[in-house]
């Protein structure tokens, strides 16, 4: 059977077709442009193409597609027009894992940390698990990986709703807020959503559920999470809970609680508060799969890590240079949080995701960047968005300008970019990319043009 994916490039696309590669189908796939994902697909047999065009899909059985993708794409009219099967990349992940024990983790934040997380516990502990995650896990040099055993990990995809196509074994709920309104409308919406996920846990599964936040707290309080539930916080009204924690420059050591008995401390090299629940989170789904304390604490201790979640690049003399994910304010506020402990000062570079997010999240964005020193701002990267009339990356810019907290700039180009970190770099400094689009791309650029 042949498969052909529409914007084959996408992290969670390339997974999807890494897995179907390994399991024996032919894939193709296109996209606009040629990344290091589409020539890592073309190295292990997929037949990729620059570019769409309806003679891509001639001899494909199914076109997969993802959300991203307009229904004016000409591949997909194409489908149509030739009655070939269309399904959506959310609809094929269910259908390939349902089947098997799926350890689902869904939320606004920490999703991707946290699978990377529990797929390394399970691998520690020899269960070799199918892995779908939304980065490339560094201890697999992939963000997908086939397994041979019933034990699914996969990182959910809220953003559409397709998350409701999967049936969990366990479903971990990290925190849920505003995201994603150009598709729900409203928070009550977002909401509604996670209460249809969590019912979709099998029946002789269960939920490891973030008490600390507001959204799910709300959630148990009002028993709107039916079936059976472990909770994590920071506190010991939680059944899994952390106290001695103490932030250190790029990792963090607590110790651990299991109903009202200390298990133990842990060190992760892991920065941030957030990262704390994302460890609590692993311990709860080790524990619902009957993993002992010691091997838990041995994998939270030698994680590898994903990258490009707060990744450290490279070097430029003697400034570190990082880039990260984040593009939700709130993500933004704890990586600049967790770059300020090491004492240097902090130069952001941010480029704005999506044009939808940009104008429903404006307000948000102001605060975002109060731990920088100097802040720089590019346009809006649209990923396959229509432009929005009066939002721009200079929109933003004026806004934050005016501000006055931090010495703000606007650049329309990488180029110019590395220009004004050349004239303007100082030995005392970090950097840091931050964004959802391409500007990881100009970490590495920089650290290339220093080295000139």
């Amino acid at each position: 059977m042949h498969l052909h994916f529409v914007g084959v490039g996408g992290i969670g696309m390339s997974g999807l077709a890494k897995i179907l590669l390994q399991s024996g189908y032919k894939v193709s796939g296109s996209d606009v442009k040629e990344t290091e994902i589409t020539q890592k697909l073309r190295e292990q047999g997929a037949k990729i193409y620059k570019g769409h065009r309806k003679s891509h899909i001639e001899d494909a059985d199914i076109v997969v597609f993802s959300s991203a993708i307009s229904p004016d794409n000409p591949e997909i009219r194409e489908a149509k027009k030739r009655d070939v099967p269309l399904i959506s990349r959310g609809e094929l992940v269910a259908q390939i894992t349902n089947s098997k024990e799926n350890i689902v983790i869904a939320g606004t934040h920490g999703k991707t940390t946290t699978t990377a997380l529990v797929a390394e516990l399970l691998i520690n502990t020899g269960k070799d698990p199918t892995i779908l995650i939304g980065g490339v896990l560094k201890k697999i040099n992939s963000n997908s990986k086939l397994g041979k055993s019933r034990w699914a990990v996969i990182e959910s995809d809220e953003s559409d709703a397709s998350f409701l196509f999967l049936h969990p074994y366990i479903a971990v709920l990290t925190n849920v807020e505003d995201d994603h309104l150009d598709f729900y409308g409203s928070p009550r919406n977002i909401l509604q959503a996670f209460i249809k996920f969590a019912d979709k846990i099998k029946s002789e599964g269960a939920g490891v559920v973030n008490l600390d936040d507001p959204a799910l707290f709300y959630l148990l309080k009002k028993k709107k999470l039916r079936k059976r539930v472990l909770t994590f916080g920071l506190n010991s009204q939680a059944d899994i809970w952390a106290e001695d924690i103490k932030l250190e420059k790029l990792g963090c050591r607590f110790k651990i609680g299991y109903g009202k008995n200390i298990m133990g401390e842990v060190k992760v090299p892991l920065p941030g508060l957030h990262n704390v629940y994302n460890c609590l989170a692993t311990v709860g789904v080790g524990y619902l799969l009957g993993v002992d304390w010691i091997k838990i604490k041995k994998s939270l201790s030698s994680f590898k890590g994903v990258k490009r979640r707060l990744e450290k690049v490279g070097q430029i003399g003697k400034v570190p240079v990082f880039d990260d994910y984040a593009h939700h304010p709130t993500e933004i506020k704890a990586t600049l949080a967790e770059l300020k402990r090491l004492g240097r000062r902090l130069i952001v570079i941010f480029q704005p995701h999506r044009y939808t997010r940009t104008k429903l999240l404006l307000p948000c964005f102001l605060s975002a960047f109060d731990k920088a020193d100097i802040l720089i701002l590019t346009p809006i990267y649209a990923a396959s968005e229509t432009p929005i009339s009066g939002i721009t990356g200079e929109t933003l810019f004026k806004l934050l300008y005016k501000r006055r907290r931090l010495p703000t700039y606007y650049f329309s180009s990488k180029q110019k970019i590395i220009n004004f970190v050349k004239n303007n770099l100082q030995e005392n400094d970090i950097i840091v990319t931050i964004g959802a689009g391409d500007i990881t791309s100009l970490s590495t650029q920089l650290i290339l043009e220093f080295g000139k």
